[in-house]
């Protein structure tokens, strides 16, 4: 009778293993997914990509609900990209391999995903290059500095000024309108660290790295064709009136732009 005295292997080729490593990933996906919906994801479970798209879809649907609470969805963002390895991720690798500065003083950008409900994407900046004060109409924003460091400048709107002027350039006249702003951020947000701006509280923002720096940016709504960004120019040389952070600022009202 056989007692078995002999073990038998099971020999992989090179094909049948590389076969098997290309599923490594699908079945991460499956098991952190089938995790997530037994409850099993924690503050320090590190998260894959399509896990942590699984989860930031299923929390962006809070914006549906009326109120929207968005102190609370911005905070459960920050901590799912706290729980993320961007460079690791292979569409994330690759953007910051196959970064090129295409802009001179200006950042270069890449949508790692987008959709209705929100959009996630990549901007690498070089030193110096300044993006000036700027909101981000009815959208929460969440940055995750993952090399690098910014400095980060929030302001919201306090109170519309009666005072306009009227720029004109390049045959086109504008009419600006002042306001005050009051700053509730003036930080300097290093790597690892997470800002937030939500759509009535430190809207109005400002980057300035002074390093190459790489951030992760969640936008909830996603950008749509017709959003349109508001420019500022903050009034930084001292407070308005003598109030404590508050700074008086100017826009741009386009819907009173005319051509001359």
């Amino acid at each position: 009778m056989d007692n078995f005295k002999r073990r038998e292997f099971i020999k992989l080729s090179a094909w049948g293993f590389a076969g098997i490593a290309l599923q490594l990933n699908s079945i991460t996906t499956l098991a952190q997914k089938a995790n997530a919906h037994l409850g099993k994801w924690h503050a320090d479970t590190e998260l894959i990509w399509d896990a942590f798209l699984v989860r930031l879809t299923k929390l962006a649907k809070s914006q549906l609900l009326q109120p929207w609470d968005q102190q609370l969805y911005t905070q459960q963002v920050k901590q799912l990209l706290l729980q993320c390895n961007y460079p690791e991720f292979e569409n994330v690798k690759k953007e910051i391999e196959g970064y090129e500065n295409k802009r001179p003083n200006w950042f270069e950008s890449a949508s790692l995903h987008y959709e209705v409900d929100f959009q996630v994407s990549l901007f690498q900046f070089e030193k110096g290059e300044y993006i000036s004060h700027h909101d981000h109409p009815d959208m929460t924003g969440v940055i995750n500095v993952i090399s690098g460091n910014v400095l980060a400048k929030n302001y919201t709107v306090e109170e519309q000024l009666p005072t306009t002027r009227e720029v004109i350039k390049d045959g086109q006249t504008s009419v600006m309108q002042t306001c005050t702003v009051r700053e509730v951020s003036n930080e300097i947000i290093i790597g690892g660290d997470v800002s937030i701006l939500t759509s009535h509280e430190g809207n109005i923002h400002s980057i300035m790295p002074n390093k190459f720096t790489q951030l992760v940016d969640v936008f909830t709504p996603a950008y749509k064709h017709d959003t349109k960004t508001i420019w500022y120019t903050v009034n930084e040389d001292g407070f308005y009136k003598g109030q404590e952070n508050v700074f008086e600022a100017e826009y741009a009202k386009d819907e009173l732009i005319k051509q001359d």
